[in-house]
């Protein structure tokens, strides 16, 4: 057999590779395709191309007496482990002897399932290099890598794969038994490729987790941005430090958060100037570090921290100094764009709370918890005419009567909230939970209140309160001189991905993380069908969970917290105690077929005809409780399935 490639190197490593499966039935030669001639063809039994572009150089010397094949190449799997040395996001060059060849080799890499990189062609002629890409990829082409990079990793030659060993060992008339020894090989290879690319998740998933830890528990106060200005981390320490109340804002820009720090990346430029004073209230200085750092993507970041304990300057910035800016931040930080959403009912909503906004009309807010009623109250009071002025918050669901009036008219010489809200807006949570002798002294209040705009919350109809005599009718039309209503997830599934987008995100502190790169195709679909009951700040807890318990691998169901499990277990219809025993012998004996768990079930005492094991079958595949897999794979228990044995 002679084996026809572009290059010496394709050359040399197709006839060792080959050589260890065939030199015990096949001579095999090696002749460069710009070297070939039609005479050395014909000699040969069988013609092998090292790919297409090979062929075609041939193409013109060919004849009808030559007898050839164009081999199916992939990688050497003994190899590929090298590549996952490589940091995950990494922009790398694959680097090949042609542009057809390294395009080829990238999307067999992705087909191998190896996306954590960005693979770019490069080849001869090649145009100009980028001098931040840091990798390379070579397939036995070393010494056509870019000299710039400074990571190299060599996986050998693409060789032939298992359809083209059949070939020639059908062609030949060989054992077939030769390609079922490369086939075991390739799949043992393979195994141990995913292994150790597991590992790696684990390994990185576990560093992100410490690196957060630290980052959280320091006294230092961290915030990372990038080039954008979005925030890509930051710390408790940090926010408490430059006061900024908001809890979730991995993902959003700086400037939103802390206006006052608009431009910030710049300052890392400014060699001469690295630190820079803010003054907060009470003219009591800060001092911030702004350093530019790199990722391991070689990605330009700007890096912000400050100290906690830092004892205050001797003097404080000079008016008017862009160094010396006041931050100051009080009650309400939320804002209309904090409104995840994407229900069409939902976005009306928030539409109509923004003219809203714009008026001074009392609001009533009504709707279950979770449900965003307090931001919508907070980004009404930040859109309108009182934003400058204060946010007050009195927590009906948890005060007594007595704590109630004390609030309202504290006796021992404090001012009053409703004082302390004059020219702002008292925002009343739990409007419901106030009896009927708080309801009628906060109704004689009001007509001698000074000017504050009330936005009150409830989880009950008022209306159907008053109906029934639990609630004042002329508070209910004082207090909803304009309403809202805000809907429950359950009303508004295209949510729930777009909240456990946000949620992960900011809890990670990972901006690009995705909630359906950590779950199972069955766990994502039980999450998106599932009720959630609390709303938005339970999926919040759920990723809490997660961050806390979860270390490496997918997520499945049996990872969910186990109120969840059961609630989502209930939603299966029930089932009988027959159809209970098929699943539980399913999940004992997975790809099991009928005939098998009829005779099982036989043993077992049990008697009942294959007709019946069908519908069974049939039933709980239906209910989506078990895989029934085809020809003969037999049946496999879900993790649906696994929620009616706990």
């Amino acid at each position: 057999m002679l084996i026809v490639s572009q290059s010496s190197t394709t050359n040399v490593g197709m006839r060792s590779y080959l050589n260890h499966i065939f030199s015990k039935y096949i001579h095999l030669e090696t002749c460069l395709a710009a070297d070939v001639d039609t005479e050395r063809m014909e000699k040969a039994d069988l013609v092998l191309f090292s790919s297409r572009s090979a062929a075609r150089m041939a193409e013109p010397l060919m004849t009808p007496k030559i007898r050839y094949l164009i081999c199916i190449r992939t990688f050497n799997h003994t190899y590929l482990n090298r590549i996952l040395s490589i940091p995950s996001n990494s922009e790398v060059y694959l680097v090949n002897d042609s542009e057809c060849s390294a395009k080829d080799s990238i999307q067999l890499l992705y087909t191998l399932g190896i996306t954590q990189y960005r693979f770019i062609p490069y080849y001869p002629d090649c145009p100009e290099t980028d001098p931040r890409i840091q990798y390379a990829v070579t397939v036995g082409e070393n010494k056509l890598a870019p000299r710039n990079v400074q990571t190299l990793v060599d996986i050998g030659i693409r060789i032939a794969d298992i359809s083209t060993i059949s070939e020639i060992a059908s062609f030949f008339h060989l054992p077939l038994s030769l390609a079922d020894v490369v086939s075991l090989n390739y799949i043992n290879q393979f195994v141990q490729l995913l292994k150790i690319s597991n590992h790696q998740l684990s390994q990185a998933t576990n560093t992100k987790f410490i690196t957060q830890s630290i980052i959280s528990n320091i006294d230092t106060g961290i915030c990372i941005i990038d080039d954008e200005g979005k925030i890509q981390m930051i710390n408790k320490q940090f926010k408490e430090a430059l006061d900024i109340p908001r809890s979730h804002l991995v993902g959003t820009l700086l400037k939103e958060a802390v206006p006052e720090l608009d431009g910030i990346a710049k300052r890392s430029q400014d060699q001469r100037s690295p630190f820079f004073l803010v003054c907060r209230g009470k003219e009591e200085p800060l001092k911030l570090t702004v350093q530019e750092i790199r990722d391991m993507n070689h990605r330009r970041l700007t890096m912000i921290h400050c100290h906690m304990d830092q004892p205050a300057l001797e003097r404080p910035a000079p008016e008017g100094d862009t160094e010396g800016n006041v931050i100051k931040r009080e009650g309400a930080y939320f804002r209309f764009d904090d409104y995840r959403t994407a229900n069409s009912r939902s976005l009306r909503m928030v539409e109509a709370a923004r003219r809203i906004s714009l008026t001074d009309y009392r609001v009533l807010i009504s709707g279950e918890p979770g449900t965003g009623r307090e931001v919508l109250a907070q980004a009404i009071h930040n859109n309108s005419r009182r934003s400058a002025e204060p946010f007050m918050k009195l927590n009906l669901t948890v005060l007594s009567e007595g704590q109630i009036m004390e609030e309202l008219f504290p006796g021992d010489g404090r001012e009053g909230i409703l004082n302390r809200a004059e020219g702002g807006t008292l925002y009343l949570n739990g409007i419901h939970c106030m009896s009927i002798s708080m309801q009628k002294e906060f109704l004689n209040m009001m007509d001698q209140m000074p000017d504050v705009r009330f936005i009150a919350s409830t989880e009950e109809d008022l209306y159907t309160m008053c109906q029934e005599g639990r609630f004042l009718k002329s508070l209910f039309y004082m207090i909803g001189e304009v309403s809202l209503e805000t809907f429950p997830i359950r009303q508004r599934p295209e949510d729930i991905p777009l909240l456990f987008e946000y949620f992960i995100r900011n809890i990670y502190n990972n901006s690009a993380l995705r909630w359906t790169d950590m779950c199972s195709e069955e766990l994502w679909n039980s999450l998106t069908a599932y009720s959630w009951p609390g709303n938005g700040k339970e999926i919040e807890n759920l990723c809490k969970y997660v961050y806390c318990f979860h270390s490496e691998g997918k997520l499945t169901i049996r990872d969910l917290p186990a109120y969840i499990r059961l609630q989502m277990a209930k939603k299966t219809s029930l089932l009988s105690p027959l159809e209970k025993r098929v699943l539980q012998t399913v999940a004992q004996n997975p790809k099991t077929g009928r005939a098998g768990l009829q005779e099982i079930l036989e043993n077992e005492g049990i008697q009942v005809a294959e007709g019946k094991i069908r519908s069974i079958l049939q039933s709980l595949s239906e209910q989506g409780l078990i895989k029934v897999n085809r020809t003969r794979g037999g049946c496999e228990i879900t993790e649906t399935g696994e929620l009616q044995l706990e």
